[in-house]
């Protein structure tokens, strides 16, 4: 961990601060306009029994409208959209600051604890992912070769940490709710667990905490993510094997892991992509293994204002599938695809994390 300046710190401790001030009162006030004005009433009332996977366009767009007669909403908008922008413009500077020590960091050498690093010169990368700049952040994940101490250090102790940010409620720890999710998967112990989409090793070292014996196997298309990943692992002194794959190509055997998980990954790809990728995680399961995924909660889920607070993302956070994804109920899908003892639910009093989990069948 760096310290930063005073300067670099404070102003990513303002951030901090604002953020879930911004989601928190002034997003209750907006809450309060929507559900007195008329029209919104209406919505709520009705929103479990009329909205559907085919009216989910139509029926945000109504709710949005209603949402922006609350100045409210819009100034709570503004800050959330200013923090977004603002993450990177202060955290980048107070890094460079110290970027002798951040070089350390990302090359040390720490003690072989077993796992390994393999990444692919030949991966095709997607359309839909190249040139994007998820969470808005400059180049993408692979766009700023100090982005691990940058969120270590900087946006993640002081800005995501304190939640209010995409459907992450206001003081979530955002670390503890991926080893509550991976709790949730059925069974006691589990030989080899693999992660698709793990950017680094947080959730790796979630199921390390919960299951620790499983093998774990964790790929993703960033080779920044996955080198990150690969150093914090062997600091952690967890035997993690990380892959340059696409979710939709593991490479992996058939029937040869005994769980999958997928921890905010469906709402970074296409819903047609997201389909594949479960397929995919059915023919390396064995019979009998467990899927489980996280991510935010379908709009069919949440109120008609929290579904504008989600479907809000997509356009102004660098999230260009997030509504696509919310409007999916996955369990049904877990279902099409050949997954019995399918449910879903929510962790969180706002649907979020939300969780589906499946089994392959023996």
């Amino acid at each position: 961990m760096i310290n930063l300046s005073q300067r670099g710190r404070a102003g990513l401790e303002f951030l901090g601060s604002l953020q879930p001030y911004s989601s928190s009162k002034i997003r209750q006030i907006a809450k309060k306009d929507f559900n007195n004005d008329s029209d919104g009433k209406l919505m709520t009332e009705s929103h479990q029994d009329q909205f559907t996977l085919k009216n989910w366009v139509s029926k945000i767009k109504a709710y949005k409208k209603v949402a922006h007669r609350s100045l409210a909403y819009r100034h709570e908008r503004f800050y959330q959209r200013y923090v977004a922008e603002e993450n990177f413009v202060r955290a980048i500077p107070a890094i460079e600051e110290k970027r002798d020590e951040a070089e350390k960091i990302v090359h040390i050498s720490h003690k072989d604890c077993g796992g390994s690093l393999e990444l692919d010169q030949d991966i095709k990368i997607p359309e839909y992912y190249e040139g994007v700049e998820w969470h808005l952040e400059p180049g993408g994940w692979d766009g700023y070769d100090l982005a691990g101490p940058m969120f270590m250090s900087g946006i993640g102790k002081y800005v995501f940490s304190r939640g209010g940010f995409a459907a992450v409620e206001v003081g979530d720890d955002i670390r503890n709710q991926r080893v509550r999710v991976t709790s949730h998967l059925p069974k006691e112990n589990y030989n080899c667990i693999y992660e698709m989409g793990c950017g680094g090793a947080t959730t790796l070292a979630a199921c390390h905490k919960n299951y620790p014996e499983a093998k774990l196997i964790g790929s993703d298309l960033s080779p920044s993510l996955l080198k990150a990943g690969h150093n914090v692992a062997k600091a952690m002194q967890i035997p993690i094997h990380f892959k340059q794959r696409d979710a939709r190509k593991t490479g992996e055997p058939d029937e040869t892991v005994d769980a999958v998980v997928m921890y905010a990954l469906l709402h970074e790809m296409p819903v047609s992509v997201c389909i594949e990728s479960i397929k995919e995680a059915f023919r390396i399961l064995k019979p009998g293994g467990d899927i489980i995924i996280n991510d935010p909660p379908p709009f069919s889920a949440v109120d008609p204002f929290q579904a504008v607070i989600l479907d809000w993302d997509t356009e102004n956070r660098g999230e260009p599938f997030f509504s696509e994804t919310c409007s999916m109920e996955w369990d049904k899908v877990l279902n099409d695809i050949g997954f019995i003892n399918t449910k879903s639910f929510s962790l969180g009093k706002k649907g979020y994390p939300w969780v589906d989990i499946g089994t392959k069948p023996l």
